[in-house]
């Protein structure tokens, strides 16, 4: 018995004495009210001797009925022997209780003990929103559509896309090469009618009415023709440069020769057979070249082969 006695005086004497010297902390929230979810803090102050280590409440404290959101600790403030430790603690509540309080205990490190020392209870009262509720709740009906502005669906653009591309590379991998002949099949094409067209109406001109004017535009019309479809500057070139270009064919020489003459020797060509017929030879010249380009474009793959179909001196009637 005298053993039992002896170990709750030397247990609890020393707690109740450290109790006594303990000052209890000061806690208060920082506003009176507080509604659902919207965050408050609650101030934490205690002030102890400063040979007394305290620890206050940390993140893994339990709030309730608060839950913590954020902790902010201040240094410890020591003047004349009082030291004051103090944090801020944002909390918010989700419980409808209409009075909520808090008390935050501070601890007391004595050697290998803890001592608990609780705090100053603190309270709130929770703003009700909803101050008046029909028992039973009237439900109200409403079975009109709402217009819902349409949104732009664009992952399945983007899919599209994707999908549209490989489609389109795999079919210009397959078939490109058939694609481009084919384009510049029509481009030759194009161009040799509205060539063919245009130059009909000069040399229509010219054999009705004699005038030198007509057979010049005829001839350039003719140079700039064969500029863009042999991919030469033919334009520029002389008489004797175009005819040596073409390998010195005697049938383009003479026309090309006969038109020169007729265009700057101020001849009168009214009555020469010779220089129509030279028109019809130049034009016929051209739709030799159009059909020996539009050959090569065919063939593109076996230029070689094919090459005796381009050679400039050959004029087919």
């Amino acid at each position: 018995m005298h053993r039992l006695l002896l170990f709750i005086v030397i247990t609890l004497v020393p707690l109740l004495v450290c109790g006594q010297q303990v000052t209890r902390p000061i806690g208060s929230f920082s506003s009176d009210s507080v509604k659902i979810g919207v965050p408050i803090t609650y101030t934490l102050v205690h002030r102890h001797a400063d040979t007394l280590e305290i620890i206050l409440p940390g993140s893994n404290y339990n709030f309730a009925p608060f839950e913590l959101v954020r902790n902010d600790f201040y240094p410890t403030n020591t003047r004349n022997g009082i030291s004051t430790d103090s944090a801020v603690y944002t909390l918010r509540t989700f419980d409808t209780a209409p009075r909520q309080a808090l008390s935050l205990p501070v601890f007391v490190l004595q050697g290998k003990d803890t001592i608990r020392v609780e705090g100053d209870s603190s309270q709130v009262i929770l703003q009700q929103l909803v101050n008046k509720i029909d028992t039973p709740l009237r439900l109200k009906s409403q079975t009109e559509l709402m217009p819902v502005a349409e949104r732009f669906n664009w992952p399945v653009l983007l899919l599209w896309v994707v999908v549209g591309t490989l489609v389109s590379g795999l079919i210009w991998l397959l078939f490109g090469q058939t694609i481009k002949t084919k384009y510049k099949l029509y481009r030759l094409r194009k161009d040799h009618l509205y060539f063919t067209s245009r130059y009909n109406a000069h040399v229509d001109r010219f054999v009705k009415t004699g005038v030198s004017q007509s057979m010049e535009k005829a001839v350039s019309l003719w140079k700039n023709y064969l500029t863009k479809l042999e991919r030469s500057a033919i334009n520029s070139f002389t008489t004797k440069e175009i005819v040596e270009y073409y390998d010195n064919n005697e049938e383009v020489n003479n026309a090309l020769r006969l038109c020169d003459k007729a265009i700057y020797g101020n001849v009168n060509t009214e009555a020469e057979a010779d220089t129509k017929d030279a028109l019809q030879l130049l034009r016929r010249f051209a739709k030799t070249r159009y059909k020996a380009q539009r050959e090569i474009t065919k063939n593109a793959k076996n230029n070689r082969r094919h090459a005796g179909l381009a050679e400039p001196g050959v004029v087919q009637s």
